[in-house]
C-alpha cells in the first residue's frame, strides 16, 4: 500500500529505473521550451538595458556637453558685457577730460581777455605769471598730444603762445 505523505524524493528514488512515460516526457519538453523561452526573454530583457543604459549615457554625456556651452556663452556673455563697461567707463573719463578741458580754456580765455589798463603793478605781475602757467600748460599738452600723433615740433605745432598787447611779446617765442 502507498503511503500518503510521500514526498517528491521518495517518489524519484521509486521511480528511478523505470522509463519515462508520455505524461512526464511531455511535460519535460514543456518545461524545457519554457526554459528556453525564459532565457531568450531573459538575452532580450539584457539588450534592452543594455541599449538603455547606452543611450542614459549618451544623454547624459549630451546634457553635460550642453552645460559646458551654456556656461562658456554665460563667461563670454560676461567678459562681453566688463568689455562694453569698461569701454563705457573710458569715454566717460574722456568726457569728462574734455569737459575739465573746456573749463579751463573758458577760464583762460577770460584771463587772457582781462583789462590790464587798471592793473597796478603787483596784479599786472600776477597776470604775467598766470599767463607764463598758460603757455606752458598749452606747450606741454601739444607736446605731448604731437607725440602721440608722431609730429614733432617742427611740424607746425607752434609754442602755444599768445601776444601780450602791452609788451608786444608772443609767449615766449
Amino acid at each position: 500500500m502507498l503511503r500518503m505523505d510521500d514526498s517528491e524524493d521518495e517518489e524519484k528514488e521509486r521511480n528511478l529505473g523505470k522509463p519515462e512515460g508520455t505524461k512526464k516526457g511531455k511535460q519535460r519538453v514543456k518545461m524545457e521550451g519554457e526554459a528556453s523561452s525564459l532565457r531568450e526573454k531573459m538575452e532580450q530583457m539584457m539588450k534592452a538595458r543594455e541599449e538603455f543604459t547606452r543611450k542614459t549615457l549618451e544623454t547624459k554625456i549630451l546634457i553635460t556637453e550642453k552645460k559646458k556651452e551654456v556656461k562658456l556663452a554665460q563667461v563670454e556673455a560676461k567678459r562681453e558685457k566688463a568689455k562694453r563697461k569698461a569701454d563705457l567707463e573710458e569715454r566717460m573719463i574722456k568726457v569728462k577730460e574734455v569737459k575739465v578741458w573746456k573749463e579751463l580754456m573758458v577760464e583762460e580765455k577770460e584771463h587772457m581777455m582781462m583789462s590790464k589798463k587798471d592793473m597796478d603793478q603787483e596784479q599786472l605781475q600776477w597776470w604775467k605769471d598766470y599767463k607764463e602757467d598758460i603757455v606752458e600748460r598749452k606747450r606741454i599738452f601739444r607736446g605731448a598730444s604731437s607725440t602721440l600723433r608722431g609730429d614733432t615740433p617742427m611740424s607746425g605745432g607752434g609754442d602755444g603762445g599768445v601776444d601780450d598787447s602791452t609788451t608786444g611779446d608772443n609767449g615766449g617765442a
